[in-house]
């Protein structure tokens, strides 16, 4: 009896061990998945040249791997189309990039897919509440993400905190996914 009791046990977590370095592999070697949260203010830099400036964002992911990141997302709103009826507004993403920094000091980058960044934001005018959504390509790295390739869709919730007067976005939070593969 006990002897089966042991084997039970260690069968259990054997089985245990195993799920954990299979779903350890798939988060390193294929699925790619995190929950994110930070910031952003806007800058000086002007990506397209259209008088906005492009926010730097930073925060911290939890999920495949766990990293702190940096970023620059630049945002081009029409107020004239409305996305979610009266008092919205749609932006097009004109550009998007992100360096994640590993506790290992292993660099993971990425940028927007070109051409998917049309209608990516819907803007309440009123409360200062955004929806983001971004496909990004992994373009590389250092360390464990040297040569690394993939994609991956994000999909944020932005509140504005403070709006720059002079047409920029200005100072607020975010949260959101990313979920995608990476090769």
């Amino acid at each position: 009896m006990k002897i089966t009791r042991r084997l039970i046990v260690l069968g259990a977590v054997a089985a245990l061990v195993t799920a954990t370095l299979v779903a350890a592999q798939s988060a390193t070697a294929g699925g790619f998945g995190e929950e994110v949260s930070g910031n952003f203010s806007d800058t000086a830099i002007d990506t397209n040249f259209d008088g906005s400036a492009a926010n730097l964002f930073s925060g911290a992911t939890k999920g495949s791997g766990s990293a702190t990141y940096e970023g620059i997302v630049e945002v081009v709103l029409d107020p004239m189309t409305q996305c979610d009826g009266p008092g919205t507004a749609t932006g097009d993403l004109v550009e998007y990039s992100i360096v994640r920094r590993y506790a290992n000091g292993d660099l993971l980058t990425s940028r927007m897919v070109a051409g998917t960044g049309e209608d990516a934001l819907c803007f309440s005018l009123s409360t200062g509440a955004a929806t983001l959504d971004i496909d990004a390509e992994f373009t590389g790295g250092t360390g464990s993400y040297a040569g690394a390739s993939g994609s991956y869709h994000a999909s944020f919730i932005v509140q504005l905190l403070v709006q720059d007067p002079g047409g920029g976005i200005a100072h607020g939070t975010f949260t959101g996914t990313t979920t995608g593969s990476m090769d």
